[in-house]
């Protein structure tokens, strides 16, 4: 053997001393951290365990779900109007021009009525106007519309005539509704009913399974009401108001509470 191969002989000689003295400290290492228990065979790490410790260490949160439901009815007291106009010209100027000279007249007989702060823009908007053909600009064309609300139920019949005799020439909808105290107030009572009806289903579920609820894990809210439409057009001449519109006598506010319980 030359001397040339006799070094490289003792190089590797060294290196794998060296690397089995790091291995077997590694080893040594990782058994003391997990406390001296030996690895499992073909593996150096335990499996993972996920710990719930509101149910003792190694099990598993067993639980539940239901959804309840909850209602609560009431008059409404509260409407809100859709109404505004409409105006044509030949350029965007002069259409928004004469939109606004209407709709400040409108706005000014509607203060006559109700607080300022109960009128508000609903919507603006200003389009060009188009030949048959789509070819060529003809004009614009702006619209601006309010919402108008109002605690005086009887009173929106009388508010649609005032804007048409101040100029709108666009009624787009009546909606009944509540103000925020009433809906709060049906809101905590749907809530107090969806509870007691998911509480109800738990318990039935809960007996027919054998088990027994012990708490609750959590729950989810999703409250729905819908606006009750009276009366619903697009007026864009001035014609007389229509039939007497009647509010309707109840309006329903729904409340699903999903919930989660904990058995044992």
């Amino acid at each position: 053997m030359s001397v040339r191969e006799k070094q490289l002989h003792g190089i590797i000689l060294v290196l794998a001393v060296a690397l089995a003295s790091v291995g077997g400290y590694l080893v040594a290492s990782i058994q003391q951290s997990r406390g001296g228990q030996p690895s499992q065979p073909g593996s150096l790490y335990t499996p993972v365990r996920v710990v719930y410790a509101e149910q003792g260490e190694g099990t598993q949160l067993k639980t539940i779900v239901v959804s309840g439901l909850g209602t609560a009815a009431g008059k409404p007291n509260q409407a809100e109007l859709r109404l505004g106009a409409t105006t044509q010209a030949d350029n965007a100027m002069g259409a928004e021009t004469k939109n606004a000279e209407i709709m400040n007249k409108v706005i000014d007989a509607l203060k006559a009525y109700i607080p300022e702060e109960d009128i508000e823009t609903a919507y603006f908007s200003l389009y060009p106007r188009y030949s048959s053909y789509g070819e060529t600009i003809i004009g614009f064309e702006a619209t601006y519309m309010l919402k108008v609300t109002t605690t005086d139920i009887e009173s929106v019949g009388k508010l649609i005539d005032v804007a048409i005799d101040a100029g709108a020439n666009r009624v787009e909808g009546v909606y009944f509704t509540f103000t925020k105290d009433k809906m709060e107030e049906l809101n905590t009572l749907a809530r107090q009913s969806a509870v007691a009806d998911a509480r109800a289903k738990a318990d039935i579920v809960a007996s027919s399974l054998g088990v027994k609820i012990v708490g609750v894990a959590g729950a989810i809210e999703e409250t729905t009401y819908s606006y009750y439409e009276g009366w619903r057009g697009a007026v864009v001449v001035p014609i007389p108001t229509p039939a007497p519109i009647m509010p309707p006598t109840e309006l329903e506010v729904s409340v699903v509470i999903k919930i989660t319980f904990m058995i044992e």
